[in-house]
C-alpha cells in the first residue's frame, strides 16, 4: 500500500475510510500444532463427520471435483500478495488456480489477498504488492514461500525475525505488463519464475508441517446447516465481497465492489467451493501515519463455515503466530472442506455483514 516498493514512482492518497458496523449471524444474520497426521490430505470416505452428509451423486456436476488439485502433504506452498485497490489492479491474474485465498483489511479500507498455491503451473500471477506483518501469520502456518514487492516496517522486520523463505521484487523475476510509468500497480510474476528464483537461492521446496486443511475425496453436504446462498461482506464502504450460490453448478459466484469478479486469464468470474469467515479484532496500529492495521490473528473467536448452499457455525484457534489456525464445528471437531477453492474471509469482528 501506502509503503510498497514499486519498479514504478507513483505517489497516491488514500483518505482513511470509516469501516461500517454492525453485528452478525449464520442465517440472514446481523450479530454484533504439530499434530502427526498419517492421513491423506482427501480423508477416507468413511470418515464419520456429524455435520456433513455425502452429496447426491449427479454426474453433471463433477467439474470442480475433477479439476482441483489438492494441495500435496509435505511440498511447500507460495503465498502471493495480490493488490485489490482500486480499479486499476483488475482484473487480478492467477486467483483462480489458487486452492486457498486469504482477504483481510488493511490501511484506509481496502483489503489485500494472499493466494496460496500448490504444485500448479500457473502462468500469470498479480498485480503483486507489498507485505503486511499479520498476512505473514497464515504464510506461516502453510510454511509457505512468501511472495511480495516491498513491506510495511512491521512486516519488515518480523520476515527475517520469523526465518521466513521470501521473494521481495526480486530481479528478474516480476515484469510489468503495460508501458505506463506512473502504474505500480502493473507488476506480474509465474509460477516458472518463482521456482527458478527458489532453486538459484536454495530454498527449501518440502515441509514436515501438518496441513491446515483437509478434504473430503467426494463432496459432502452440511447436515442441519442453515441456508447461505447470498453472503454479503461489507469491509467498508468502498470495499465490499459478495457471493451468490450457483445451484446448478454446486459453486459460489464472487462479487468485488458490486461487479463479478473477474479473472485475467481467462476472462471468466472467480468462484468459490468453500467459504470460512473469520471474525477477528483489528485497530489502528499506535502512531502509524497510514493507518496501519493490527489484526489479532493469535487467540480464538468465531466464524462460520459454507459450502454448496448451506452454512454451520464454527470457532477458530490460533496458539502463536506460525502455529497453524484450527476451525472447529459445534462438537469441536475440525471441519473438512469439499474439494474446491477455499476463500478465507478474515473479517473485523464490528464488521457489516450478511448470510441469508
Amino acid at each position: 500500500m501506502f509503503s510498497n516498493i514499486s519498479f514504478k514512482k507513483g505517489v497516491m492518497l488514500l483518505g482513511i475510510l470509516a469501516l461500517m458496523v454492525f453485528p452478525a449471524s449464520c442465517n440472514r444474520s446481523s450479530s454484533t500444532g504439530n499434530d502427526a497426521d498419517a492421513s491423506p490430505v482427501p480423508t477416507e470416505d468413511n470418515t464419520n463427520f456429524d455435520y456433513m452428509e455425502q452429496a447426491s451423486p449427479d454426474p453433471n456436476n463433477d467439474e470442480e471435483k475433477v479439476n482441483f488439485v489438492f494441495p500435496e502433504k509435505g511440498v511447500r506452498p507460495y503465498a502471493v500478495m495480490i493488490d485489490n485497490q482500486g480499479s486499476i489492479c483488475l482484473p487480478q491474474g492467477g486467483m483462480s488456480q489458487a486452492q486457498v485465498i486469504y482477504e483481510a483489511v488493511v490501511e484506509g479500507g481496502i483489503t489485500r489477498y494472499m493466494p496460496v498455491f500448490w504444485g500448479l503451473k500457473t502462468e500469470l500471477i498479480g498485480p503483486v504488492r507489498s507485505s503486511r506483518h499479520y498476512f505473514l501469520d497464515y504464510a506461516m502456518e502453510h510454511d509457505a514461500i512468501y511472495v511480495h514487492i516491498g513491506w510495511s516496517p512491521m512486516a519488515m522486520a518480523d520476515i527475517p525475525k520469523f526465518g521466513i523463505n521470501n521473494i521481495n521484487g526480486a530481479h528478474g523475476v516480476f515484469w510489468d505488463i503495460t508501458q505506463d510509468k506512473s502504474n505500480w500497480q502493473d507488476t506480474y510474476t509465474s509460477m516458472e519464475k518463482l521456482e527458478e528464483y527458489v532453486k538459484k537461492v536454495n530454498y527449501r521446496t518440502n515441509t514436515e508441517k501438518d496441513m491446515v486443511f483437509k478434504y473430503h475425496e467426494k463432496d459432502q453436504e452440511l447436515i442441519n446447516g442453515k441456508k447461505a446462498e447470498k453472503i454479503n461482506l461489507v469491509y467498508s464502504a468502498e470495499y465490499k465481497s459478495y457471493y451468490e450460490y450457483d445451484a446448478e453448478k454446486k459453486l459460489y459466484l464472487r462479487f468485488r465492489n458490486g461487479k463479478p469478479h473477474i479473472e485475467r486469464q481467462t476472462e471468466e468470474q472467480l468462484t468459490a467451493k468453500n467459504i470460512i469467515i473469520q471474525k477477528v479484532k483489528n485497530y489502528d496500529i499506535k502512531g502509524d501515519q497510514a493507518g496501519r492495521q493490527e489484526v489479532n490473528t493469535v487467540g480464538s473467536g468465531e466464524g462460520y463455515y459454507i459450502t454448496n448452499g448451506k452454512c454451520i457455525d464454527i470457532t477458530w484457534s490460533k496458539s502463536s503466530r506460525p502455529e497453524k489456525t484450527k476451525y472447529l464445528d459445534s462438537e469441536g471437531k475440525e471441519i473438512v472442506l469439499n474439494p474446491g477453492q477455499t476463500w478465507v474471509q478474515i473479517f473485523p469482528v464490528s464488521g457489516n455483514f450478511e448470510i441469508e
